[in-house]
């Protein structure tokens, strides 16, 4: 009873932390109007990431006299909860069950310095990729295509678990038959999201490339560039010392980094730290791999599951 008392307070304490500083801190760009997003009026890829934005629209419809910010924030207070529970459940793969809860902490102190202007899907990009993760460590593989066709709704970028699965696999898996049938499945289910989400809100407008902009950041990076980079290049430190503590199959997920580098240098901005979100979950696993056990040695043991191939677990 003390343990899960302890386990609500911390979920508690570090959503909130970082609910209050989307509320007191965060602001509505107006390349980002709620208004229009809420009523489905505004072009994609921001467009078809409604998956929050239905629960806002829900609340807004229960509670008539909400203003559109409060109801974002009551979606967003929804999202911040399920992120932190799945990536406590997450490091429970790699620590102990009672020091899970430090996955919470870090994920606090990770995403704050990121928390800008309002948008409804960043912080369900950190559960479902957190929640997805697991599901493939634990190997629930329906539990996972449920969660990826509805983290598709939330945004598109959850394509990218895809090889990350695949990563996982290898290098037995890759050459069943089964890996690559699923592989087919959850192309099958994103592309099918994807269709119905143009059938339902259609539009015209093609992703927007960004690769010029983008080169000229990366060949004159502005000091606003490199110190909003700072935060995550000192995790990322701490994660890298762990990387030779953890298990293959966790080091095979940091395939997601490059990843997410690739398609923010295509679509994205590489000013906003935020892009790399999806990439936090593997982070903070590789942090948790460089603390010391109750035994002194370089690594906390890992409490993987037994069901995974036994290659992928074993620590090196």
């Amino acid at each position: 009873m003390r343990s899960r008392v302890f386990s609500i307070w911390v979920l508690l304490g570090t959503s909130w932390a970082c609910f209050f500083v989307l509320k007191e801190h965060g602001y509505e760009g107006e390349w980002m109007p709620l208004q229009q997003i809420m009523n489905f009026a505004f072009p994609p890829p921001v467009g078809h990431r409604v998956l929050f934005v239905l629960l806002a629209d829900a609340i807004q419809a229960a509670f008539p006299s909400f203003s559109y910010v409060k109801c974002f924030l009551l979606s967003q207070l929804v999202a911040i909860l399920a992120a932190f529970e799945a990536i406590r459940r997450w490091a429970a793969l790699f620590v102990r069950a009672e020091f899970a809860f430090l996955a919470q902490l870090l994920l606090a102190v990770i995403l704050i310095p990121t928390l800008r202007y309002y948008n409804f899907y960043d912080f369900g990009v950190v559960f479902f990729f957190s929640a997805s993760l697991l599901c493939l460590f634990k190997e629930r593989f329906f539990l996972y295509l449920g969660l990826f066709a509805l983290g598709t709704v939330n945004h598109e970028i959850v394509l990218l678990l895809i090889p990350v699965y695949l990563a996982l696999q290898f290098p037995e898996g890759v050459k069943r038959l089964v890996t690559w049938g699923r592989v087919a499945l959850q192309l099958a289910v994103w592309g099918g999201v994807r269709l119905l989400m143009f059938w339902l809100l259609p539009s015209a407008v093609a992703p927007e490339l960004r690769i010029e902009t983008n080169t000229q950041q990366l060949l004159h990076p502005t000091a606003g560039l490199l110190t909003r980079y700072l935060a995550p290049a000192i995790w990322m430190g701490v994660a890298i010392l762990g990387y030779r503590h953890a298990p293959p199959a966790l080091r095979r997920t940091v395939i997601l980094l490059p990843l997410l580098a690739t398609t923010t240098f295509l679509y994205g901005q590489f000013h906003e730290v935020r892009q790399f979100d999806a990439f936090v979950p593997v982070m903070v696993a590789l942090i948790l791999c460089a603390l010391p056990d109750l035994t002194g040695s370089s690594s906390i043991s890992c409490a993987l599951p037994l069901s995974f191939p036994s290659h992928a677990m074993t620590r090196e």
